[in-house]
């Protein structure tokens, strides 16, 4: 299922919705449409029109952390290595198992079930900062 996972531009909370239908934000009230997608390849972001999208795994980091802190845990209870062994095997099964995600470097939204996901570029440390320079600098020439 094709579905965009934004932050609302009142409040900033997340909200997921469909290509071509709108969505109100549960915490504030606000109307939020998307553009409709003919479900060909996704070439630019469908909330800010950035073309430039990179793919990461849609992997909640938290998760993979808790599953690698509990091993530690049993680690250290136990005296014996083999809980780390598999809290690790399990993160890393959960890692290959789980889609990828396409993530707008502008505005962080998250595209789920585009067919194109898997060419897209990895994350680009750079790329990522030149957006958030310029998000600093259109925050500060809002405030002066």
């Amino acid at each position: 299922m094709v579905s965009v996972t934004f932050g609302c531009a009142q409040c900033g909370k997340a909200v997921e919705t469909a290509p071509g239908t709108s969505v109100v934000c549960g915490n504030c009230g606000a109307t939020a449409e998307l553009p409709p997608h003919d479900g060909g390849p996704l070439e630019r972001c469908l909330v800010c029109e950035c073309e430039e999208l990179y793919r990461h795994r849609d992997f909640n980091q938290l998760l993979g952390l808790l599953i690698i802190g509990i091993g530690a845990a049993l680690w250290v209870y136990t005296g014996s290595f083999l809980p780390m062994l598999g809290s690790a095997a399990i993160d890393l099964f959960l890692f290959y198992r789980l889609p990828d995600v396409a993530i707008c470097y502008r505005c962080k939204a998250h595209h789920r079930g585009f067919a194109n996901i898997g060419q897209l570029d990895a994350f680009d440390l750079e790329r990522h900062e030149h957006y958030r320079w310029e998000k600093h600098n259109e925050q500060k020439s809002q405030a002066d």
